[in-house]
């Protein structure tokens, strides 16, 4: 029995006989998950599953039809990220090899990693798990992006402002988001709630109201930061074809 062979291809990575190019790639980590987790949050709306609005992303990984939609989108954009940030260091060595840039490599593959474990590790059934893979796909995904801002040569101009701004958006949002939840959860030990996370999010609702929208903001900074990756990687891949 032989393995399945992985090898570094014209403008992709092949795995066995598939041929995934980076343009499927990069798309599929940015695309995929600004598309599912909306359509999960939406799906728990109208089924009539959420316990309030505004609630947390992860809240939309619900039993039913918006958690099939939520660990299957999320798990294949873990994937593809893990491969992309692999390209992404295959691609921009051959102008410049740094190792900024294969540090940024290991903050894309942690981040990807992350994220898959995450898309499993639901908040009802694995709340510890589920937070600790979460706050590493914000907080490394956050210096993945910034650590790539400045190892990648040749930067395409769009991408950098664009990666400017999604880096201070995701920023912002983040600290907004832990000092909302952190004092709101300060004060729950008398509660005794402790294990019981929807007894927990209803007590400290008020709390929410802001570092839901905080996350939303945080998520889309995210999105940002990887579609600015593809202008990146557009320009790469025209400059080598020429």
């Amino acid at each position: 029995m032989h393995g399945v062979v992985v090898k570094n291809d014209k403008n992709g990575i092949k795995i066995g006989k598939i041929f995934l190019s980076d343009e499927t790639l990069v798309k599929t980590s940015w695309l995929l998950p600004a598309t599912v987790v909306p359509l999960a949050m939406v799906i728990h709306l109208l089924n009539g599953n959420s316990r309030d609005f505004p609630f947390f992303i992860s809240e939309a990984d619900f039993p039913g039809v918006e958690r099939w939609v939520f660990t299957i989108g999320l798990a294949i954009s873990g994937l593809a990220t893990m491969l992309f940030s692999y390209r992404m260091w295959v691609e921009f060595s051959r102008i410049k090899s740094s190792k900024l840039l294969f540090i940024a490599m290991l903050c894309g593959l942690f981040t990807g990693g992350n994220l898959f474990v995450m898309s499993f590790a639901n908040m009802y059934d694995h709340l510890a798990l589920h937070v600790i893979t979460a706050s590493m796909v914000f907080q490394v995904g956050m210096v993945w992006a910034i650590v790539s801002h400045f190892a990648i040569p040749n930067a395409n101009q769009k991408g950098k402002r664009l990666r400017i701004f999604s880096i201070v958006l995701s920023l912002i949002s983040y600290v907004v988001m832990s000092q909302a939840v952190v004092r709101a959860v300060n004060g729950l030990d008398q509660y005794g709630l402790e294990g019981d996370t929807i007894l927990t999010l209803d007590k400290i609702q008020y709390a929410i109201d802001v570092a839901a929208y905080a996350e939303y903001a945080l998520f889309v900074g995210l999105i940002l930061c990887l579609y600015s990756f593809e202008q990146d990687f557009i320009e790469r891949s025209n400059s080598s074809k020429e």
